[in-house]
């Protein structure tokens, strides 16, 4: 999976493999450590453009990225044309993504995020109202469609297209489902093949299938393959201690004590499932206060005695 090759978004040549972004997770440090493992690119964690266009200071952490991040992505979310136009000129990536996807019902009950699949119009609007304001190449994320068999991604897909989007990624689900069941292959890739423009798949992608996804798609996004082993952008797999360690690092780097010592607690129990003595070590980060705290708990999983 090394040697995935590359795929061209606008003006730049990105990895193939990328890292699929997660509310939560995929901070500044943790899109770093991926990149380091190589993830071929990264998007930024969802980011509203109401609250970008009213100077939200949670908005503003969100959209930081990384010198390693580059090209960069942040990705955006909502319904108002004019307010993509408006937060154009406030985003500083590279590279714009849309969320035209999220099925979290607080998203949605606003018209963003997964709502859009039942607007494609305005889905188009939104992204020409994009492309008039700036010149950085447009990504649009969203699913198979709305509801159980409701395959209207391919009309969202041709009107962001023809309003200017470079590239599109499909998460083989329908918004009411969430995150349960299986993804659908087969129609995202019915997709792909009426697309004009790339299609990146989404939805369950993992060390095993991977290789066979590459030979359709342009791109694949990897989730929640990634949180346990960040080296699955090469096909490896990590050693939990020596990972937690630069993972740890990373987030003090950036973020306060009390943030890098919850994320550490979250990264967990990714890290250490079915490790011998990570349930005494989760255990142990679990009550921690301190980053010292967690650095004790890493060293006494590695010795016990």
């Amino acid at each position: 999976m090394s040697n995935a090759g590359t795929v061209k978004i606008g003006k730049y040549e990105v990895g193939r493999l990328w890292l699929a972004p997660m509310a939560g997770y995929t901070d500044i440090a943790f899109r770093e450590l991926c990149k380091g493992c190589g993830a071929g690119f990264t998007v930024t964690e969802m980011v509203s453009v109401r609250g970008l266009v009213y100077g939200s200071e949670a908005t503003s952490e969100l959209m930081r990225v990384s010198p390693v991040e580059s090209p960069s992505c942040v990705q955006l979310f909502g319904s108002e044309p004019d307010d993509f136009a408006r937060a154009a000129s406030l985003v500083q990536s590279d590279i714009i993504d849309v969320n035209m996807g999220c099925p979290m019902p607080k998203i949605v009950k606003n018209g963003d995020g997964s709502a859009l699949l039942r607007d494609p119009k305005r889905a188009g609007r939104i992204i020409a109202a994009l492309a008039d304001a700036t010149d950085k190449p447009i990504t649009v994320k969203t699913r198979l469609g709305f509801g159980n068999g409701d395959d209207c991604a391919g009309e969202l897909i041709e009107r962001v297209t023809e309003a200017g989007a470079s590239a599109v990624t499909v998460h083989g689900r329908y918004a009411e489902q969430r995150y349960s069941g299986v993804s659908d292959v087969a129609k995202a890739e019915a997709l792909a093949k009426s697309a004009r423009i790339p299609v990146i798949y989404s939805g369950d992608a993992n060390a095993e299938n991977t290789e066979r996804l590459l030979k359709v798609f342009s791109a694949v996004m990897i989730g929640r393959a990634a949180l346990g082993n960040p080296a699955v952008f090469t096909g490896g797999v990590c050693d939990p201690f020596e990972t937690t360690r630069r993972h740890v690092r990373l987030l003090s780097q950036y973020f306060d004590e009390r943030y890098t010592v919850n994320q550490a607690r979250k990264f967990f129990v990714h890290y250490f499932k079915g490790v011998a003595g990570g349930k005494a070590l989760r255990a142990a980060v679990n009550v921690a206060s301190s980053v010292a705290q967690v650095y004790a708990a890493l060293d006494k999983g590695i010795n016990p005695c």
